[in-house]
């Protein structure tokens, strides 16, 4: 479970990989404004996502800082980070409490379910995210495209760095 913009949303345990602290994150000009920044994870371009902006909640949610968790997922066969303002930590909900949602009343279908809420201390409902609808086809083709042109930045990046002469000399 964790929370944006004052909102309790969960993912299925088996879809997030880990948690992570933000990292310093990369910056592009051509970001899309759903992509805060993309940072290498085990040798990976993983793209930051903020789901305020994805769900709508970007004038309610607080700007990302140093304390801001990420949720490390699968999508698409590739990590991509999703940014919280809180984990709360996962919590199991007895099949008999969890209520379907209809998939015609959130954007791409991406609310699976909910569950009350017993961790926040609020009360209300958790509302159940489907990781894999979280974007259209058409977001995660620009994602893909996005993810590949960070990927060549970087490696240009990278390629130069390890081709500057390391002298102990001073300039």
């Amino acid at each position: 479970m964790f929370s944006i913009a004052g909102r309790a949303l969960a993912l299925p345990v088996e879809s997030v990989r880990r948690f992570l602290p933000l990292p310093r994150l990369d910056r592009l000009p051509t970001a899309p404004l759903p992509v805060e920044g993309v940072f290498r994870y085990q040798g990976e371009v993983v793209p930051v996502l903020r789901l305020d902006v994805l769900l709508d909640l970007a004038a309610e949610a607080a700007e990302p800082n140093l304390y801001s968790p990420l949720l490390l997922v699968t999508w698409q066969g590739r990590p991509a980070a999703l940014l919280a303002d809180r984990v709360h930590g996962d919590t199991a909900v007895d099949p008999a409490e969890r209520t379907p949602s209809d998939p015609s009343l959130t954007f791409n279908g991406c609310a699976a379910g909910a569950f009350p809420d017993r961790v926040t201390g609020r009360g209300g409902t958790v509302t159940l995210l489907d990781p894999d609808r979280l974007l259209s086809e058409a977001e995660g083709r620009l994602l893909d495209a996005f993810r590949a042109v960070a990927e060549r930045r970087l490696a240009q990046w990278q390629h130069a760095q390890d081709a500057a002469p390391s002298g102990d000399g001073a300039a």
